[in-house]
């Protein structure tokens, strides 16, 4: 093993020669998302491969693997975890050159495509936010399904696209000597297989009576609704069921009993016909004539955390050509540091909580400490920047935030807190399944790309977890409707550890820091710079959730909140 002095040596040289490359590809990513241009692709093409180029020198790996076998007889910390994250950032990237610059066409392709696909409704070109639309607020059941079969039409276009990069992806992994694709990217990702299999099947099991209880409520409703003796997928709001807020809040609330051990036992079913909830918690409403822009950096500015300079430099708003998601994106990791937000906004929650979710992911990357060596300068985790924007998000349809921050008057709010929570409670419950299925189904995709049965296998995780029935006779590749599927592989599980942070973390906030709600109180900002956002990538996620939570993860934190 090198000195720390020739280590280091290296480290600086490579960052030399790591850091303007990797602000060309960002630069690129940017340019393709915001125009969709085949220029743009061509191009994000050409800088992935030159990013691929600078870890292709076998010596060099092989330099810096036996650094990442020994890094425990090195003495400084810091110098070992910039070791641990330039291993991981080589073995990322290693593999023959043919098999990587296919991996970026087809990947720069996808994008394209996920990016200027429009599902057609009526006889026109219709873009995500009004299919969003058609299924939160359409009686008309003939156009609700083509609205929904809309949503998944991209999948026919990208499933030979996604096969053949889970094929390659697989014989990167292999050639490496990793059973598939899945087990190195949790490899690369610092996350044990059996303890994240635990995680999942312990939150399978915990939600699998509650949200079998709140589907059956949601399936009568439903069903008396639209007059349908079978509800099929397009009768729900969301077009993969990732989210239930606008179909809870047409529930009545819960009668909540002690269950065994004193556990509260949820009952549900039936439609409310009186009140506000004879049409359900609208919480659009709320924000149909609001800034959202204000909004969001009202709530930041009472964390005392600037996003003025990130929305100047963000795109906001829809146009053709523009990828249809949001996304926060950070080019290069020079100080002051250059975060944008991609957006495609419109005057409804859905947006207000995407919009408070991308800024949360930019108040970690701006305020991360620039003294920190070039390579920890970077979030910690993706599920510690994911734990971050949830909780930001979530502060949509946060009865306090609602009134304190977004000017919801108490008489708009009377009546309606009870019902805020329930639908929120609802809306994990739902999450958690969909993200159950999306877990399962990435692990039997990189089994075997090439197996016949995945739009069947697809449907079968749906029906099984999420009591989805499938729609008579489908054969569609509906799962490669998922854009993550193709362009964030091996990601969904961490939205879920992010989920479980964010409710440990907020609960640390509020009851051992601010005293009181988190979102009003510069303190807590202070506090997520200095136990979060400042320390970048210095220690590994499971430390960063210990150093800014007092304790380790604990799942049940969050399974709590789902009662």
């Amino acid at each position: 093993m090198g000195s720390s002095a020739e280590i280091q040596d290296f480290i600086t040289s490579f960052e030399e020669r790591l850091a303007p490359v990797e602000k060309a590809s960002s630069e690129a990513w940017w340019r393709l998302a915001t125009t969709g241009t085949e220029e743009a692709q061509k191009e994000l093409v050409r800088t992935g491969m030159e990013y691929n180029g600078l870890f292709a020198d076998e010596g060099e790996y092989e330099l810096v693997k036996g650094w990442y076998e020994e890094r425990r007889d090195l003495e400084s910390p810091l110098l070992r975890r910039q070791v641990e994250v330039l291993y991981k950032t080589f073995a990322g990237r290693q593999g023959d050159e043919e098999t990587l610059k296919r991996i970026e066409e087809l990947e720069a392709e996808a994008n394209s495509i996920y990016s200027n696909h429009r599902g057609v409704v009526a006889g026109r070109e219709t873009g995500e936010n009004e299919l969003r639309e058609v299924l939160r607020a359409s009686d008309d059941a003939d156009l609700r399904r083509e609205a929904w079969e809309a949503s998944k039409s991209v999948g026919r276009k990208v499933e030979g696209i996604v096969r053949e990069l889970a094929r390659l992806r697989n014989r990167l992994a292999r050639n490496m000597g990793y059973e598939d694709h899945y087990a190195r990217s949790l490899d690369l990702q610092e996350i044990e297989s059996a303890d994240l299999d635990r995680i999942m099947a312990g939150l399978g099991e915990a939600t699998d009576e509650p949200f079998r209880k709140l589907k059956a409520g949601l399936d009568a409703d439903l069903e008396t609704k639209f007059g349908v003796a079978q509800l099929m997928p397009w009768h729900l709001s969301d077009p993969f069921f990732q989210s239930c807020k606008h179909d809870a809040a047409a529930l009545p609330l819960p009668d909540t009993q002690k269950g065994p051990g004193g556990t509260p036992e949820a009952s549900v079913s039936g439609r409310v016909v009186d009140g506000d909830a004879a049409t359900g918690l609208d919480l659009d409403r709320f924000f149909a004539d609001k800034d959202l822009e204000a909004l969001t950096r009202k709530t930041y500015d009472n964390l005392g955390l600037e996003v003025r300079d990130v929305i100047a430099r963000s795109d906001l708003y829809e146009r053709a050509g523009k990828d249809q998601h949001a996304f926060c994106l950070r080019v290069g990791r020079s100080y002051p540091y250059d975060v944008r937000v991609l957006a495609n906004v419109r005057h409804d929650s859905y947006w207000m909580d995407t919009l408070l979710h991308e800024f949360g992911h930019a108040v970690y990357d701006k305020n991360i400490n620039p003294s920190l060596p070039y390579l920890l300068r970077t979030i910690a985790h993706i599920n510690s920047t994911e734990a971050i924007a949830l909780m930001m998000g979530g502060l949509a349809d946060d009865p306090g935030w609602l009134s304190s921050v977004a000017g919801v008057s108490e008489g708009d709010l009377e009546g309606v807190l009870e019902r805020v929570l329930w639908s929120s409670r609802a809306d994990r419950l739902a999450y958690v399944r969909w993200a159950l299925v999306m877990y399962h189904f990435e692990k039997s995709l990189y089994e075997d790309p090439d197996r016949e049965d995945l739009n069947s296998l697809w449907w079968d995780l749906v029906e099984r977890i999420q009591f989805v029935k499938r729609p008579p006779d489908r054969d569609e590749p509906d799962w490669a409707a998922k854009l993550h599927v193709a362009l964030a592989p091996v990601y969904y599980h961490n939205y879920v550890l992010g989920h479980l942070t964010a409710v440990q973390l907020r609960r640390h906030l509020e009851e051992d820091v601010v005293g009181g709600p988190f979102y009003e109180s510069e303190i807590a900002g202070r506090y997520l710079q200095e136990a979060v956002f400042g320390p970048g990538a210095r220690d590994d996620w499971r430390t960063t959730v210990l150093r800014a939570t007092g304790e380790e993860l604990n799942p049940a934190y969050f399974v709590e909140t789902l009662h």
